[in-house]
C-alpha cells in the first residue's frame, strides 16, 4: 500500500548543519530567512485563474504585462516597416523582429503552472512537466516555487522549479514586516482590513506568489489523502498500483516560436 509522503521544511537555522522537521500537514512554513521554506496549506477559494475545464492555472501578473508591452512596440514597429520600408534590409529588420518577440514570450507568456485532480503541470521556457500529485513530496518556497518529486525507490527525488512562479526572498520579507505594521496598527492598512476574517487577513499580508504557493500545497495535501484510500481499496482487491512517475519533454510550441524565424532571419543575414 502506498501513502503520501510525509512533508518536510528547512527549519530556519544560522548556518549550521541543516535541520529537517516531519509536519503531519504540507504547509508549515519557515522564517523567510531559510534556504527553503515550505508552503503553508490553508489556502484561499482560488488564487488561480479557473480555466473552462475546472483546472487551475497559475502566473503573475508582471511577466504579462511586459509581455503585452513588448507586443505594442512589435506590432508599432512592423506597421512603420509596412508603410516607409519596402526594401530588403526592412525584411531583415522584420524577421530579426519576430524572432526577439518568440524570446520574449517564451520567457513571459508561455511560462505556467496548471493544477488538477490529477496532477501538476509545470510549463517553464524549454521544458515541460507533468507530475502527478501522488509523486509530490513537498512544495517550497525559495527563489521560486519548488516542486519535490519522488522518481521511485532506486533514484534521487527531483526538485522542479516553476519559472513561472518566481518569488525574491526580500519581496516576501518586506510584505511580512507590512503585515506585522498593520497587525501593530502602523501603516496605511487596505480598508476594510479590520472587518476581514482571519484567513482573509493572512492572504493580504502575502506575496502573491506565497498565496498560490499555499493553495497547491493545500491540492497536495487533499489530492495525496484521497490516494491513499484509494490504493487501500485496490490492495485489498489484489490490485496492483500503477507507479505515479514525473514525465517531462521539450515545449515545443516555446521553441518554434523562437526557431522558425529565428531560422528565417539567418536565412535573411547569409543571403543578404
Amino acid at each position: 500500500m502506498r501513502t503520501a509522503a510525509a512533508p518536510h521544511i528547512v527549519d530556519a537555522t544560522p548556518p549550521g548543519p541543516v535541520r529537517r522537521q516531519l509536519f503531519a500537514d504540507i504547509g508549515a512554513s519557515a522564517d523567510v530567512s531559510a534556504p527553503n521554506e515550505q508552503a503553508r496549506t490553508a489556502a484561499a477559494p482560488s488564487v488561480g485563474r479557473i480555466l473552462p475545464d475546472g483546472r487551475r492555472m497559475y502566473r503573475l501578473a508582471t511577466p504579462q504585462v511586459v509581455w503585452w508591452a513588448w507586443v505594442v512596440l512589435a506590432v508599432l514597429s512592423l506597421g512603420d516597416l509596412l508603410i516607409q520600408g519596402h526594401d530588403y534590409v526592412s525584411l531583415k529588420f522584420a524577421l530579426g523582429l519576430l524572432t526577439v518577440t518568440g524570446l520574449v514570450y517564451v520567457c513571459t507568456l508561455w511560462p505556467r503552472v496548471i493544477a488538477d485532480d490529477e496532477g501538476i503541470i509545470v510549463q517553464n521556457p524549454f521544458r515541460k512537466f507533468f507530475i502527478p500529485w501522488g509523486a509530490v513530496r513537498g512544495i517550497f518556497l525559495a527563489d521560486s516555487v519548488e516542486i519535490q518529486c519522488s522518481r521511485g525507490p532506486q533514484k534521487k527525488d527531483k526538485t522542479v522549479y516553476s519559472w513561472a512562479l518566481s518569488s525574491a526572498r526580500r519581496g516576501r520579507a518586506k510584505a511580512r514586516l507590512r503585515g506585522r505594521q498593520w497587525e501593530q496598527g502602523r501603516g496605511s492598512r487596505p480598508s476594510g482590513y479590520a472587518g476581514l476574517p482571519g484567513q482573509a487577513q493572512e492572504l493580504a499580508k502575502m506575496t502573491q506568489t506565497e498565496a498560490i504557493a499555499k493553495e497547491m500545497a493545500k491540492m497536495s495535501e487533499e489530492a495525496n489523502a484521497g490516494l491513499g484510500a484509494g490504493d487501500a481499496a485496490r490492495d485489498d482487491e489484489g490490485i496492483a498500483a500503477s507507479a505515479d512517475e514525473v514525465t517531462s519533454g521539450w515545449a515545443w510550441p516555446a521553441l518554434a516560436a523562437i526557431v522558425v524565424p529565428g531560422i528565417a532571419f539567418a536565412i535573411s543575414m547569409l543571403v543578404g
